[in-house]
């Protein structure tokens, strides 16, 4: 049998990593229990597998900081609120037009010190899957980057567009953006659902994030049946001086972004060439159809 460990760490220069197919299920979470749930994701080690009953504990303080939460008094309570929340939560994998789907949840226990402010959360063994051990179709992005938002629906919405950081667009049908972020009743008018979801996630993500986004629509008739996404990373490429590297190593650096440049190359001419195939798909989805069709990628 496995032991048990605690995991604890400062959160603010980590990252999330998770699985395309977590990020792309149907699940309902406030801010705060977003909050919570992605400063534990933060301190899982995706590189190995995880122990079902290993604990992740965090500060309360670390994450107010990380937020810049100003009503400091009332942050614990809120956050231990949110963990009593969380161990209800259901979250669904994959949709029923799949050949697999289900419900599960996301926590299998919460431990509270409220005498030194910290709150610990153990995954459900149906969730770790999604967060541990990952070698294709997961998405990687930093905590701090959505740790400024004020709109749960910013967070989902920056995830979608992480899964397509390297090619700078993607499309979201309405319907899909509807059933991921829950908003059955909610919203019905696209009027609505553009002011109060869209507008509110795109300008937070363009303000407190590493992405500028833009977006437009695509229309069936007079309807808008999809939501088209730009964006471009506000991260400045360092470069090196190769001048000043031996010649090997600037061969091997310059032979790496020629094929990095090719190879996105391919993945958006093979979007522009197939967009009924490819719209609403990952870049990994894309690749995997190129594949498929012998295309090297």
């Amino acid at each position: 049998m496995s032991e048990k460990k605690t995991v604890v760490s400062k959160i603010k220069n980590n990252i999330i990593v998770k699985d395309n197919d977590l990020i792309n299920s149907s699940y309902e979470l406030t801010l705060n229990e977003s909050r919570l749930l992605l400063a534990c994701i933060s301190l899982v080690d995706s590189r190995d597998g995880v122990n079902d009953k290993d604990l992740f504990k965090v500060e309360v303080k670390d994450i107010q900081d990380l937020c810049g939460v100003v009503h400091v008094g009332g942050f614990h309570r809120e956050l231990v609120e949110a963990s009593e929340r969380l161990y209800e939560r259901e979250i669904s994998i994959g949709s029923k037009d799949s050949t697999e789907y289900g419900k599960t949840r996301w926590i299998s226990k919460y431990l509270v010190d409220d005498m030194n402010r910290t709150i610990e959360l153990q995954f459900t063994k149906d969730v770790l899957p999604y967060l541990t051990s990952l070698k294709k179709r997961f998405t990687k992005y930093k905590l701090e980057d959505v740790s400024k938002f004020s709109s749960v629906y910013s967070i989902r919405i920056y995830e979608q567009l992480a899964q397509w950081k390297t090619v700078g667009h993607c499309e979201i049908t309405v319907e899909k953006l509807r059933e991921i972020l829950c908003l059955k009743g909610k919203y019905p008018k696209f009027n609505d659902l553009r002011r109060y979801v869209i507008e509110v996630a795109t300008n937070e993500i363009s303000e407190h994030s590493n992405l500028d986004v833009s977006y437009g629509y695509r229309k069936n008739g007079r309807t808008i049946v999809a939501i088209q996404f730009r964006f471009t990373s506000k991260e400045k490429v360092v470069e090196t001086d190769i001048k000043q590297l031996p010649n090997k190593k600037e061969s091997v650096s310059q032979k790496g972004r020629e094929q990095h440049s090719i190879s996105q190359f391919k993945i958006l001419e093979f979007c522009n060439e197939h967009k009924s195939l490819t719209q609403g798909k990952t870049e990994d989805e894309v690749k995997s159809q190129m594949r498929e069709r012998g295309i090297k990628v």
